[in-house]
């Protein structure tokens, strides 16, 4: 275990208790703090869909370091050099979009992880201190770094026993979204497609034993309820430009509705 504490997205981890995190695609630190001193358990930096780049990132993972909140990179694809280059700029997990079979899972895994288990390659970084920690974090890099999984596509749900199966996969992080666009339904997240897809999620995972993620973009205390009675264990909330723009609207019905 990392000298920073058990990752609380490890699977063991997951296993005893939720995790909530905060999503960002606003690419300054501030959003990263006002994130950690809320609570969150770890913060995400959205690099697939957020303009934010490596440097930023790791400003944002600095504004991090003085919380107990861990800070998770998803990268915008399943690409070694992003995964790499995301944990050595100091990021305790990944997450890796568009995952559809074991091999695809596997590679992803072998990316993030050291040798003899995986081919990440080992250099100085801003992950061990630029050298200093460099030998202890070489040691414990492999068991502190958590892996997670978007299943996105009906060809991962096709696929999911399979993938489920690989090791060293921490959870599996479902995208009703793009689920649904795979399915021909784009936007239809009651369809009966995508709940079949949705339900068959859930029971692999479940008998898999592999902890599941649901990232809920407009939390509610009924969706958020509703999401941890079904079993998910790794819970984004929200994004940072959803609260932003949620409470902006509030204030100014409020502040229109004084006025009148």
């Amino acid at each position: 275990m990392s000298a920073k504490g058990r990752n609380p997205l490890r699977r063991e981890s997951l296993r005893e208790r939720p995790a909530f995190g905060g999503w960002l695609q606003i690419g300054h630190p501030a959003s990263a703090e006002i994130h950690a001193r809320a609570g969150f358990d770890w913060v995400c930096v959205d690099l697939e869909h957020g303009a934010i780049d490596l440097e930023s990132m790791a400003g944002i993972f600095r504004a991090l370091s003085g919380y107990g909140c861990a800070p998770v990179a998803r990268v915008p694809a399943n690409d070694p050099v992003w995964i790499r280059r995301s944990l050595d700029a100091g990021a305790r997990a990944v997450i890796v979009p568009m995952v559809n079979s074991a091999e695809e899972a596997e590679r992803a895994v072998r990316a993030a992880k050291y040798p003899p288990r995986g081919e990440r390659g080992f250099g100085y970084s801003r992950a061990n201190a630029h050298g200093a920690d460099f030998a202890e974090y070489a040691r414990t890099a492999n068991d502190d770094t958590a892996v997670i999984l978007q299943v996105e596509h009906v060809r991962a749900v096709e696929n999911l026993e399979a993938i489920a199966a690989v090791a060293d996969v921490d959870a599996l992080l479902i995208g009703p979204y793009d689920l649904s666009g795979s399915l021909g339904v784009p936007g239809e997240l009651e369809h009966p497609k995508v709940l079949a897809a949705l339900e068959r999620f859930r029971s692999v995972c479940r008998s898999r034993g592999v902890p599941m993620g649901m990232h809920v973009v407009r939390p509610t205390a009924e969706r958020v309820g509703r999401s941890l009675a079904e079993g998910y264990r790794l819970l984004a909330l929200g994004l940072d430009t959803v609260f932003m723009e949620s409470a902006a609207r509030q204030a100014l019905s409020w502040a229109r509705g004084a006025g009148s």
